[in-house]
């Protein structure tokens, strides 16, 4: 792995409501994994460049030149596979739930259940807000991109697939712990069109309150194509979404309008979308600035501020400081151990180098988040603010600055002034008592690069203040054993999910999932007022106070929470957030020149969504 990888899920995670415990290691673009040991492949029969692919369904080319000109997206590392009832990376699961696969149902709404039907045209539960049992209506003539009709049988394999005893954690990370069986059924009793073999009942243990909003991870494949064809699938994917991949090569991705998809109303804006794999942050700017690429998501810092407030900027492009709900962290045994001090726990944190694994480590300001909440909305830069900044000026426009190695020093000495009240002497550069010295192990999953790196510095401040570090470094399999355990002191993982990430499972006195032993009733109603919240202002409500109580109870150190700068041209309409990235399926692009020399024109009108 590069050092550049972002810290990353993998496969054998730790999981909790669509969230994801991984270790704090990195997993970016990986090629190889088809069957005949190949690499990247193209998908059917396209094998020309993306401007001269053809529509995938075999019609025209629209005569919207908004359609027929491809959406260019440059990302550092293209995804390498895609297969959607496994774990996906952050690009890899944009693509597929914008527009690629879909579930019966689809995240939707600033309402309970938070969700809106996508392949199922009805779903019915037992109970609200205490679901025990979920029925959907599976209707006809709904198509996978290669033609054939969707079955119930590829409906009963894709919600099967989960149960097997490999994926409890992929249940347990998208909140489907309780989820245990699945059944054909005739609809309801009392419906006027029962429709006797096209309904699928879902069950599950125990009554879930956001059951419908969880179901929404499983998406539905055709049987046949994914069935012991696994890594042959992922990367040739066949999903029912409004879009299908054409291409999947080591240097692009091409996506393409799918005609036969059953809901017009939700077709895809744009006629073809391309990835393009660029990870030099000038070649990409300089491929922005002549119109060859329409999107950044992922602007290095390097050409943060400088390039940014270069003549000609501010009236071609759009930016915005965007933070996805991904976190690398400690997680502490708050439950047993001389950590379970809360005293002892804040002052061995505050030690922590925040400072140097933001400027050494990621290269980039991250947010000052006491939490693993997402409470950040995309912001706009102010690029006009920007205008001829000179390197080495403060920034300004609404870009963050990198913290400075002096906030580590004076937070390692407050740190050792407070082991000292804490009595904690330092006696030969090591804190003792008579019952021994302060050992804090540090359990992890030891891998190399950023994880490693991390662990490093961590290390380095705690002995550098006489704390004695052992670490518990092993496979991640054993390091989940550790945590199921409780046998750690702090466990550094990787938390990354949706914006609205249910964390009961996690941190409630009774989640499934609760490794650091917090027992705290004011925590507890905070995270089931969530998952009652019947609308958008009481789960923000909600989340504030999650986000607060977690701050206070010192149950996690945030090391960093990542921020990037996305840039755009001023053609790209549509822009709509989700997860702190724009929702592919709404994107377009303004036909024809615009005058960037005037202000009249503005496509842009972003919004963030939370689902």
């Amino acid at each position: 792995m590069s050092p550049d990888a972002s810290l990353s899920s993998l496969a054998a995670g730790l999981l909790s409501a669509a969230l994801l415990i991984a270790p704090a290691g990195g997993c970016g673009a990986r090629g190889g994994g088809g069957e005949d040991g190949q690499g990247a492949a193209d998908v059917g029969e396209a094998t020309s460049t993306p401007e001269e692919i053809e529509p995938a369904d075999g019609s025209e080319a629209p005569a919207d030149p908004a359609l027929t000109e491809a959406i260019s997206i440059a990302l550092p590392q293209l995804p390498r596979k895609f297969d959607p009832l496994d774990d996906l990376e952050p690009w890899a699961m944009r693509i597929s739930e914008d527009l690629v696969f879909e579930g019966l149902v689809r995240r939707a709404g600033d309402r309970y259940p938070w969700v809106e039907p996508a392949i199922a045209d009805q779903c019915e539960v037992d109970r609200e807000y205490a679901v025990a049992s979920i029925t959907c209506h599976l209707p006809r003539g709904v198509r996978f991109h290669d033609g054939s009709e969707v079955t119930i049988d590829d409906v009963v394999y894709s919600l099967t697939y989960w149960l097997d005893r490999r994926r409890v954690w992929i249940r347990q990370r998208h909140g489907l712990t309780n989820f245990n069986r699945v059944e054909i059924v005739d609809g309801p009793r009392g419906s006027d069109e029962r429709d006797p073999g096209r309904w699928v009942r879902i069950g599950l243990d125990k009554r879930e309150p956001l059951a419908l909003e969880s179901l929404a991870a499983i998406k539905i494949v055709p049987r046949d194509a994914h069935r012991g064809r696994e890594s042959r699938f992922a990367q040739q994917p066949i999903g029912t979404g409004p879009m299908q991949i054409t291409t999947l090569a080591q240097d692009r991705i091409v996506i393409e309008r799918f005609a036969g998809y059953h809901d017009p109303e939700r077709h895809a804006v744009a006629g073809k979308i391309v990835f393009r794999a660029l990870d030099d942050g000038a070649e990409a700017l300089t491929a922005l600035r002549r119109g060859e690429v329409h999107l950044l998501p992922e602007l290095s810092p390097v050409h943060v501020p400088v390039e940014l407030g270069k003549p000609g900027m501010s009236g071609r492009f759009v930016a915005w400081l965007v933070s996805p709900p991904s976190y690398d962290l400690l997680l502490w045994n708050v439950a047993d151990g001389v950590q379970a001090s809360e005293a002892l726990r804040g002052a061995v944190h505050d030690a922590l180098p925040l400072s140097a694994i933001a400027r050494e480590v990621h290269g980039a300001p991250g947010l000052s988040v006491a939490a693993p909440v997402d409470l950040h909305d995309p912001t706009p830069i102010d690029l006009e603010a920007l205008e001829d900044i000179k390197l080495g000026e403060p920034v300004r426009g609404g870009l963050l600055p990198l913290p400075s190695l002096d906030d580590d020093l004076r937070a390692l000495s407050a740190a050792a002034a407070a082991l000292d009240a804490l009595d904690w002497p330092l006696e030969r550069g090591i804190r003792r008592r008579p019952g021994g010295s302060l050992r804090m192990t540090l359990t992890w999953d030891g891998r190399s690069g950023r994880p490693a790196a991390i662990a490093e510095r961590i290390i380095a401040a705690w002995e550098a203040i006489g704390v004695v570090v052992p670490q518990a470094t092993a496979g991640w399999n054993y390091v989940l054993i550790l945590l199921r355990k409780r046998e750690f002191k702090a466990a550094m993982v990787h938390l990354a999910g949706h914006s609205d990430e249910d964390l009961y499972q996690l941190f409630h006195s009774r989640g499934e999932v609760n490794f650091s032993g917090v027992e705290d009733e004011e925590l507890d109603r905070a995270l089931s007022d969530y998952r009652g919240a019947p609308d958008r202002a009481a789960r923000d409500a909600a989340k504030q106070r999650i986000a607060a109580r977690l701050g206070q109870l010192r149950i996690v150190s945030m090391l960093y929470a990542p921020t990037h700068v996305m840039l755009a041209s001023r053609r790209l309409t549509g822009v709509e957030f989700v997860d702190d990235v724009p929702r592919l399926s709404r994107l377009g692009l303004v036909a024809g020149d615009i005058d960037w020399g005037t202000r009249a024109v503005e496509p842009l009108n972003a919004q963030p969504l939370n689902n």
